[in-house]
C-alpha cells in the first residue's frame, strides 16, 4: 500500500508541476537523476502550497534546492501573514523511514544562517532574495514556520525530534516565533486523496443550543467544541481565514490571555471570548438530531471565517499544549449562509465584523487624570501639544507628541532594564493597570511635563540614528538596529550626559548633537556582545529575552571607555 500511495503523490505533483520545476542545473545528468530532482522541489513546492494560499505555479518559484543550499530546499515570506516558511523535502521511492538525522541537522545549521543572515554560505537561489529575506527578518512581528516533508511512512526518530525540540527551545525563549510542521506519506496522500489543495473548504459541524436567524437572511448559531475548532485550523489554516481582515497575529497580548484562559478554565471560556463568525456558501441542517435544538449537526460549504481568527488561532495553541484541557471549552460562533444574499454582503460582513469598537489598554490610561491630564495641561501651556487620550492625533510632531511615543521614551531611560526590554515586547504590559507598577513607575508626580518632553525628543534622534546605521551595516547587523531599538536607546540614554531635564531654560542642542555618536558606537559594542555571548540567536527574540539583555548590557559597560 506504501508504494501505492507515493506513486499517486508521486502522479500529483507530475500534474501540479511538470512545467514549472527549474532543472536547469540538471539538463547534463541522467534521467534518473533529474526524476529525483524533480520529486524532491515539485514535493517542497507541495508543502508550501498546502501551508500559503499561493498557486502551485508561485510555489514552484520558491525552490532554492540545489548545490550549496545548506539544508533548505525552498523559501517563501507570506507577506500578508508576516509568516517565513523554510522547507526541507526528501522523496523516499520505496514509502518507508523518515528523513536522516544527519539532514535534518543540515536543515537546522541552514535556518540559523538564513535568520543570522549569514548569506555567504548559500547558493545564488538564496542569495539573490537576500533583501527579500532580510526585509522579512527584520519585522518585529515576523514568526518562522518549518516545513518538513517526505514520503516516508515514519514518523521522525527520537534523536531527530530532539534535535529540532533544542532548536525550538532555544529560538523560542522567551516567546514562540517558530514552529515546526511534518508533512509525512499519510498527511500527504491524506490531502491529494481528498482533493482539498486549492479546493473549497466544506464541512459538517455539530451545534449545541442552537438558533436560526431565517429573515432577511439564513443563518445559523451556537455552541461548537473548541477541540473541533482546533481541528479546522489544523486542517484548513491559513487557508480559512483568506476574507479576513486581520488573520491570526501570533503570540499577542489578547492571543496569550485566550490561551491562558482555555489552559486553567475552559469550562468558562464562553463567557470571557466574543465568539466566531463564519460565511457560507450554502448551510443545511441534516436529519440527525431530530428537531431538538439541544444538538444539530450541519453541513457548510465554501466556509470561511471572516471575524474570530484570533480565537481560533489562539485555541490551536492551546490545543498543542493540552487537548485534554480545550475539550472541556465551547466557543459561540454564527454560520451566515451567502445563498441569498445580495453580491457584496459577504464583504460588507467581513468589513463590519472587523471595524467594531475595542477596549484596549491604551483606553484605561485616560483614567490617570492625576498625570496625564497634568503633564497635558503644562505642556499646553509651553506651547505642546500632548495626546494621551485614544482616538486623537498629534496635529504637528515637531511641537507634539502622544503616550505611544511617551511610553516607549520613559520606559526606555528608566533605570530599570526590565522596562526597555518589555517595551519591546508587548509595550501594552507596561500600561495595563494604571494603579501600580510598572505604569506607576513610569508616570508619576515626580515625572515633570518638561523633562518628559525632552526624552521624547532625545528618543526621537535615536530612532532617526537607528534607521540611518541599518542602511550602513551588513549582514546580521543589519538587524540589530531594528530588533534591539529599545536596548539600544535605553544604553544611549544611560551614557548621556545629562544635566537636569526638568531644568525649562536648559535646551537639549548639546545632548541631541552627542546622540549620533553615542548611538553608532552603542550598536558597535552590542554587536561584539552578541558575537561573543549569542551567535545563533535569533535577534527577534533575543532583545525580548532579560537575561540576555542584561548580559549584553554588562558586556557593554565592561567595554565602554
Amino acid at each position: 500500500m506504501s508504494i501505492i500511495h507515493v506513486r499517486q503523490i508521486e502522479a500529483k505533483l507530475r500534474s501540479l508541476f511538470a512545467n514549472s520545476i527549474d532543472l536547469s542545473d540538471y539538463v547534463c545528468k541522467p534521467q534518473i537523476e533529474q526524476d529525483s530532482a524533480f520529486l524532491t522541489r515539485a514535493l517542497a513546492a507541495f508543502a508550501i502550497s498546502v501551508a500559503t494560499d499561493i498557486t502551485p505555479e508561485q510555489a514552484a518559484l520558491c525552490i532554492t534546492d540545489g548545490f550549496h543550499d545548506n539544508g533548505i530546499d525552498a523559501v517563501y515570506f507570506d507577506n500578508r501573514e508576516k509568516v517565513l516558511f523554510v522547507v526541507q523535502s526528501k522523496w523516499r521511492h520505496d514509502g518507508t523511514g523518515s528523513i536522516e538525522r544527519g539532514d535534518a541537522l543540515k536543515f537546522i545549521t541552514g535556518i540559523k544562517d538564513l535568520i543570522n543572515a549569514e548569506f555567504n554560505r548559500f547558493n545564488d537561489k538564496i542569495k539573490n532574495r537576500s533583501v527579500e529575506i532580510l526585509d522579512a527578518l527584520s519585522l518585529a512581528n515576523t514568526r518562522i514556520v518549518l516545513l518538513v516533508a517526505y514520503t516516508g511512512q515514519a514518523t521522525l526518530s527520537q534523536d531527530i525530534s530532539r534535535d529540532f525540540n533544542d532548536f525550538l527551545k532555544d529560538m523560542n525563549d522567551p516567546s514562540e516565533v517558530v514552529e515546526l510542521r511534518v508533512f509525512r506519506q499519510g498527511n500527504l496522500h491524506g490531502i491529494v486523496a481528498s482533493g482539498t489543495l486549492g479546493a473549497p473548504i466544506n464541512f459538517d459541524v455539530v451545534l449545541k443550543d442552537w438558533g436560526q436567524m431565517r429573515d432577511p437572511f439564513s443563518a445559523y448559531y451556537g455552541l461548537v467544541s473548541a477541540t473541533e475548532v482546533a481541528d479546522w485550523w489544523n486542517r484548513y489554516y491559513p487557508k480559512l481565514f483568506m476574507p479576513n481582515i486581520r488573520s491570526f497575529l501570533g503570540e499577542t497580548e489578547i492571543n496569550q490571555s485566550i490561551v491562558e484562559t482555555l489552559l486553567s478554565e475552559p469550562e468558562k471560556f464562553w463567557y470571557f471570548n466574543n465568539g466566531i463568525t463564519a460565511l457560507c456558501s450554502k448551510i443545511r441542517k441534516k436529519p440527525l438530531g431530530g428537531n431538538t435544538h439541544e444538538t444539530g449537526v450541519f453541513e457548510c460549504l465554501d466556509v470561511s471565517i471572516v471575524n474570530g481568527a484570533q480565537t481560533v488561532g489562539a485555541i490551536a495553541t492551546a490545543n498543542a499544549k493540552s487537548a485534554d484541557q480545550v475539550a472541556k471549552a465551547s466557543v459561540l460562533i454564527r454560520f451566515i449562509s451567502l445563498e441569498s444574499c445580495p453580491e457584496d454582503f459577504a464583504i460588507r460582513v467581513t468589513r463590519t465584523t472587523n471595524t467594531q469598537n475595542r477596549i484596549d489598554s491604551r483606553d484605561f490610561v485616560s483614567l490617570d487624570t492625576e498625570n496625564q491630564e497634568r503633564i497635558r495641561t503644562e505642556l499646553q501651556l509651553e506651547g505642546i501639544e500632548y495626546i494621551y487620550k485614544a482616538g486623537y492625533t498629534v496635529h504637528d510632531s515637531r511641537s507634539g507628541f502622544d503616550f505611544s511615543e511617551a511610553i516607549v521614551a520613559v520606559a526606555c531611560a528608566h533605570s530599570e532594564l526590565a522596562y526597555a526590554v518589555q517595551a519591546k515586547g508587548k509595550v501594552s504590559l507596561l500600561y495595563e493597570d494604571v494603579s501600580k507598577a510598572p505604569y506607576k513607575a513610569l508616570f508619576n508626580p515626580s515625572l515633570s511635563s518638561i523633562k518628559l518632553w525632552k526624552l521624547v525628543q532625545i528618543h526621537r534622534a535615536i530612532e532617526d540614528q537607528l534607521k540611518a546605521e541599518r542602511k550602513n551595516r551588513q549582514g546580521r547587523e543589519t538587524m540589530i538596529p531594528v530588533h534591539g531599538n529599545r536596548f539600544l536607546a535605553r544604553q544611549v540614554f544611560r551614557y548621556l550626559p545629562f544635566d537636569n531635564l526638568d531644568d525649562p531654560r536648559k535646551d537639549i542642542q548639546n545632548l541631541l548633537s552627542k546622540v549620533s555618536e553615542f548611538t553608532i558606537r552603542i550598536i558597535d559594542l552590542t554587536a561584539n556582545a552578541i558575537s561573543e555571548k549569542y551567535p545563533e540567536s535569533y535577534l527577534a527574540n533575543l532583545f525580548r529575552n532579560i537575561k540576555k539583555c542584561q548580559d549584553i548590557e554588562n558586556s557593554i559597560d565592561s567595554q565602554w571607555q
